[in-house]
């Protein structure tokens, strides 16, 4: 009797059912809906007694449910099956939210990042499963497992399969740029990884306003940006304010276009007009840790690779007790 199941959440069905599919977990029969005054009831239709459970949940805006929506249905999830005598709780939450909020970085604010930790644990959850923290320090949010795996291998074989980066000549062709010095440790590892040169822009924000970047300035030499494609790389793309914003001062400085390479692609308006109207971005390539097919629709440069079989493979080595660290990167 198979003892290993997948609760999806209205948050990514597309992504739950990928990778039961490829993990070869059944997904469980779940019912929600909403109340006139929007409250949310979950309704788990099969038993979940001494079952491993996973939940998938990536909160996002879907244009009508929105991200805190979605957190409260996890919760809500989490709650049920922990009522239910379930064995185990795992979420797979491959884009965290609230993930920004992650430190006190003004008098009497929210660090949101673990509260979200804190409501997930008090509903019992066992284990964490995410992808691409905005911060490393999340982890420590919690008192139980958290995995943060990374989609470095599966940007290298996207570049390497459509970019042909593993060729004798790429490397006068490409430079890898960080968006901010949050990003500049992320992108040593991919410049070691890809054996790529790499540069900073340092941004300076306006805190009185969210999201705002005043001005971008490209730090390093810019002779390893002229005539080259510059890659951005980052772990989440919102507005697209940023990416505009430096991709405008590197082609001032010399680059020829710009690739921006990201594992959240939030997306949220006005980004894909942001992206269709800026030329010199020849391609924005996203993850599908969040729901893209409405995007792909409207914004042809969009591109997308899977986290799939990487999910997929943490769930078997978990159920079958092996180890975690040689999928970690």
């Amino acid at each position: 009797m198979r003892n290993t199941f997948i609760i999806p959440t209205s948050s990514h069905i597309e992504l739950a059912k990928q990778i039961s599919e490829q993990s070869s977990t059944p997904l469980l029969d779940v019912s929600i809906s909403h109340f006139a005054n929007t409250e949310i009831r979950t309704s788990i239709k099969e038993s979940v007694r001494g079952k491993h459970i996973y939940i998938l949940s990536s909160p996002n805006y879907d244009g009508v449910h929105s991200i805190n929506d979605h957190i409260i249905e996890t919760y809500l999830l989490i709650k049920t099956c922990k009522r239910s005598d379930a064995s185990s709780i795992t979420l797979l939450c491959p884009c965290y939210p609230y993930a920004r909020q992650d430190k006190k970085d003004d008098s009497r604010v929210c660090i949101s990042a673990k509260d979200i930790a804190d409501l997930f644990v008090l509903g019992g959850i066992n284990r964490i499963v995410c992808f691409d923290l905005h911060s490393h320090q999340i982890q420590g949010f919690f008192n139980i497992p958290c995995d943060n795996f990374y989609c470095i291998n599966l940007i290298h074989d996207y570049l390497i399969q459509n970019y042909n980066i593993n060729c004798n000549e790429y490397n006068d062709k490409f430079v890898i740029v960080a968006p901010d010095e949050g990003a500049l440790k992320r992108v040593q590892q991919y410049a070691n990884r890809f054996r790529m040169r790499f540069m900073v822009v340092s941004k300076e924000r306006d805190y009185n306003k969210i999201n705002t970047v005043e001005k971008a300035v490209v730090i390093g030499d810019k002779k390893y940006l002229q005539d080259r494609t510059a890659i951005i790389i980052d772990d989440m793309a919102d507005t697209c304010g940023t990416v505009i914003k430096v991709g405008n001062v590197l082609i001032e400085k010399g680059a020829k276009d710009i690739v921006v390479i990201v594992t959240h692609g939030i997306l949220s308006d006005p980004a894909i007009d942001r992206i269709n109207n800026t030329d010199y971005i020849k391609e924005f390539i996203v993850s599908d840790s969040l729901p893209q097919k409405q995007n792909i629709a409207r914004c042809p440069k969009l591109k997308v690779f899977s986290i799939a079989n990487l999910m997929s493979e943490a769930i078997n080595r978990l159920n079958s007790g092996g180890s975690l660290s040689e999928i970690f990167k």
